[in-house]
């Protein structure tokens, strides 16, 4: 675990304690989802001054993840697949839509799949992204 903000698979750990129901929390919570630790831990570091950042490398938890912390926004860097497309779709039919951000390699060959998420997520960029345009939209996201 060494490494604060990041959590192995199964764990379902938050940083902070979820906001009570029907309360505003002081600051809109971001959930990052990567398989690459430091992703999640450079992120983390990157927005935890201006967000309640929660982090989590397990993909078959984001859904659960995102509602357990009252997530306003998510972060998902993760290859196109059909898999990933359900996921996306289910933390659309929550009680609360939550905007999602995408980040992945650009692929000719899932041009169909990169339609999908571009219809279904607030934003894709494709990797690298500039983290300052990653900023920049999370910051218009979060005040819409």
């Amino acid at each position: 675990m060494g490494v604060p903000g990041t959590y192995p698979a199964g764990d379902l750990p938050l940083r902070g304690t979820p906001p009570p129901a029907g309360a505003r929390p002081e600051r809109r919570t971001i959930m990052i989802f990567s398989a690459d630790v430091n992703l999640c831990f450079s992120l983390s570091l990157l927005f935890q001054d201006r967000y309640r950042v929660v982090t989590t490398t397990n993909l078959s938890a984001i859904e659960e993840l995102a509602a357990g912390a009252g997530a306003n926004l998510a972060i998902v860097d993760e290859s196109p697949s059909e898999c990933l497309l359900k996921r996306l779709e289910n933390l659309r039919d929550g009680s609360a839509i939550i905007p999602v951000i995408m980040l992945y390699v650009y692929n000719a060959r899932d041009v169909t799949l990169d339609r999908e998420f571009r219809s279904r997520a607030a934003s894709v960029y494709y990797k690298p992204v500039e983290v300052s345009v990653l900023s920049r939209r999370i910051d218009e996201l979060l005040a819409a």
